[in-house]
């Protein structure tokens, strides 16, 4: 078993408890173990330490460190606390503390959350069911997991492993199909209103719309006279020269109607395509408007968001090129034919236009069928992407676990139903298309006989009689591209649904583009007054409760607590990435409400633990966010030493021009975390948040780094979220947060001395 870094997220207390776990896991198998907390390899049979590539010790962990001057000694004293009492101790906790202390410790279930996991279960005796997926970490770490896809899938699934402790492990997972139902499909509407909606909102092409209008409605003109001459025209006996004369004429409408159709064609497609482009932009533009609360919804996932942008905007500008151009012709030849029709012969007319409705009737069928599974395929083709996009994003951990003929399988059953509605939608459009041929051949048949009927009783002449039947049956192919245009519509329709219910989103109270708000000069305090949060997405799970903190410009603050007691929520809310449900919370004399949020995160600044980086080189990253003239090379290398980091860079060939590969994949965890930490340090912040922003680093480098963050926050107020409690020792004050509230404050030797809960913490070092 390969371990990476397994525990580095986890505060004391979970961590011994994993380690626990994983050495128990472990007993007769191989295990290699990468860590940086030392306490950690403490049970390793055997321990290698590594420097450049190099192995300078190795020996058993008790060895080692008994190896005066040794580096695993070095490595291993540079994270134990200093407290003179590090024997084993009796807590000096009341029991209400220390009951509290350990519930707060056991891994809190969220039942509210939406999210559910993929069933697993491993063949053997004894069985422990899971429901929906549940973090006992902060919201902001919570990993992505894979939803239920398709209503008409098993409503429970069932994967088998094998355990080495021969324990059966059974994921139960019962889908909420109609809460994700009603999550995943778009709005039904009773009109085309949210097609014209869209096509209305793009006023930059109706110049192009206008012009592709009048070129259609004489295209039609053209195709109306040039039957009406066909039928019309032709002499009774030889006439040569009014021969010509018609060739000429048909010459000269068809050498005019190349022209218009050309043009008419041309504009629509450029109105198309820009339309396209506008749907995207604004679609984007809409989303990046939206709040952290909005992307934490199952139903805004990347891979469905993805889908609104790409295919239904793409759906959109198709049906605009192949049918807008045929629409007004479709619109405008069936009514002159019909009124040529009837001014001929009303009777004969009439009869001959039975077909209209006809199709009209099959159309409707066809369009409220199709209407319903185009939904479904829509709903589909979005669980489809998502699954693809969730796959994608963990393809290394997938690969490791070799799950890939799983997830094939998975892939293939969410598949099913979109090919079974495809079935369905096909075999409805086969017997429509069969009963509208087969009514027009009918129709055919009966006019004949009619049609000789009315010749015989000198009602209409043989002439009248072809130029009813020509005209009506000319109408009627305009009308049933027009119907066969309408069907086609309905995928239209769908999309425009997807696409408007993304810009016409409740307003968030966050709007990260907006540049409304005040733009203050920070000094750095904070002040957060019975601040009470809840995350949307799981409203009943309370994370802060009335919690009050101040923390004075230039000082450097720390976070400590049990895993989900909200420490990182505390930080999302000083940036405003989500609102307190109730309380306020204060920069200087300024509520971060009335702050412009992007002025607000230029000057706070957070680094998390596990940074993002770009395809781009190191100097572009370090950078990234600031324009050209605003940094310069001198400033990125002063941040890069900061971060200790630059000696890394120099030996590079191409140095801070060097590529990092798509999220910094030539990179080590460590080298990565640092390049985060020079880009947070470049931005001279007021205010600057560390989440965990060392947990990656060895003891030597996050010794480096830890003494950089000290010199740096001198000029900023620093606060920082720590597991390792070695990391905090120098700071201002430690605030001990439990249950969504501070426990106890002050600096590391008051809360030493008061041995409460702080002093358990270090006890479990």
């Amino acid at each position: 078993m390969l371990f990476d870094e397994a525990t580095s997220a986890l505060d004391n207390i979970h961590e011994e408890e994993v380690q626990n776990a994983i050495d128990l896991a472990s007993e007769g198998l191989t295990t290699i173990t990468i860590a940086h907390r030392m306490s950690a390899v403490r049970s390793a049979d055997r321990v290698i330490v590594m420097d450049e590539g190099r192995i300078v010790e190795e020996g058993p962990p008790d060895e080692l460190l008994a190896k005066e001057g040794g580096r695993f000694q070095k490595l291993y004293n540079d994270q134990r606390m200093d407290i003179a009492a590090r024997a084993p101790h009796k807590s000096n906790l009341t029991p209400a503390a220390s009951l509290a202390l350990g519930q707060y410790y056991r891994p809190q279930i969220n039942y509210g959350h939406n999210r559910r996991a993929w069933n697993r279960t491993s063949a053997g005796g004894k069985n422990i069911k899971i429901g929906k997926s549940y973090s006992v970490l902060s919201h902001d770490r919570e990993k992505l997991a894979l939803p239920v896809m398709s209503k008409k899938r098993s409503q429970r699934l069932t994967y088998k492993y094998s355990t080495v402790g021969r324990m059966d492990i059974e994921i139960d997972v019962t889908p909420q199909l109609e809460e994700e139902h009603h999550l995943t499909l778009p709005g039904k509407t009773k009109s085309y209103a949210a097609v014209w909606q869209l096509i209305s909102g793009h006023r930059e092409g109706y110049a192009l719309l206008g012009a592709a209008i009048p070129t259609t409605i004489i295209r039609a003109f053209f195709y109306l006279v040039a039957s009406v001459l066909e039928i019309s025209m032709v002499p009774e006996e030889d006439r040569p020269q009014q021969i010509f004369i018609v060739a000429a004429f048909y010459t000269a409408l068809i050498i005019i109607k190349t022209i218009f159709e050309a043009l008419g064609r041309l504009f629509i497609a450029l109105f198309g395509h820009g339309f396209c482009s506008y749907m995207r932009l604004t679609m984007f533009r809409k989303i990046m408007r939206q709040g952290c609360a909005y992307f934490d919804e199952e139903r805004n996932s990347p891979g469905r968001i993805l889908q609104k942008i790409i295919n239904d905007s793409s759906s959109l500008n198709k049906i605009m090129e192949s049918k807008l151009d045929l629409l007004i012709p479709a619109i405008i030849c069936p009514a002159f034919s019909f009124v040529a029709a009837m001014y001929i012969n009303w009777k004969m007319a009439l009869l001959c236009s039975f077909q209209f409705p006809a199709y009209l009737i099959t159309r409707i069928v066809q369009i409220k069928e199709g209407t319903k599974r185009q939904r479904e395929m829509v709903n589909e083709e979005n669980n489809a992407a998502n699954l693809v996009t969730v796959v994608l994003s963990n393809m290394s951990t997938i690969k490791a676990y070799n799950l890939q003929e799983h997830f094939y399988s998975i892939f293939t059953e969410t598949l099913e139903p979109l090919a079974r509605a495809m079935k369905r939608q096909s075999v409805i459009s086969s017997f429509v298309f069969a009963c509208q041929f087969s009514f027009t051949y009918i129709l055919i048949a009966i006019t004949l006989y009619f049609g000789k009927v009315m010749m015989l009783n000198n009602e209409i002449t043989v002439f009248d009689y072809m130029r009813v039947v020509l005209l009506t049956q000319f109408g009627a192919n305009f009308f049933s591209q027009l119907v066969a245009s309408v069907s086609d519509l309905s995928k239209a329709r769908i999309a425009a649904e997807n696409v408007v219910a993304v810009l016409k989103e409740p307003a968030n109270d966050i709007d990260n583009l907006t540049e409304e708000g005040q733009r203050p000069k920070l000094e750095g305090s904070i002040t957060m007054n019975n601040v009470s949060f809840r995350y949307p997405t799981r409203p009943v799970v309370p994370i802060l409760n009335k919690l009050n903190l101040k923390v004075k410009a230039g000082q450097s603050v720390a976070l400590v607590g049990p895993s989900g007691s909200g420490k990182s929520s505390i930080i999302s809310l000083i940036q405003r990435m989500y609102t307190p449900t109730d309380g306020d919370v204060f920069l200087d004399n300024f509520n971060v409400r009335s702050i412009n949020p992007a002025y607000l995160r230029r000057v706070v600044v957070s680094v998390g633990q596990e940074p993002t980086l770009f395809s781009f080189t190191i100097k572009e990253n370090i950078m990234y966010g600031m324009m050209e003239n605003e940094v310069t090379m001198e400033q990125i290398i002063a941040a890069a030493k900061v971060a200790d980091i630059h000696d890394f860079i120099s030996k590079l060939p191409q140095g801070y021009e060097t590529e990092i590969g798509e999220f910094g994949a030539q990179l080590s965890g460590g080298q990565r975390q640092r390049i985060a930490i020079a880009r947070a340090i470049v931005r001279k912040p007021a205010i600057l948040l560390l989440d965990e922003a060392t947990a990656a680093l060895d003891s030597t480098s996050e010794k480096a780094v830890q003494v950089a963050l000290e010199k740096a926050g001198k000029s900023c107020t620093c606060i920082q979220i720590a597991h390792r409690l070695s990391t905090i020792r120098g700071v201002d004050k430690i605030f001990v947060i439990v249950d969504g509230a501070i426990a106890e404050e002050g600096n590391h030797e008051q809360l030493i001395t008061k041995r409460g809960i702080y002093y358990e913490m270090t006890m479990s070092a």
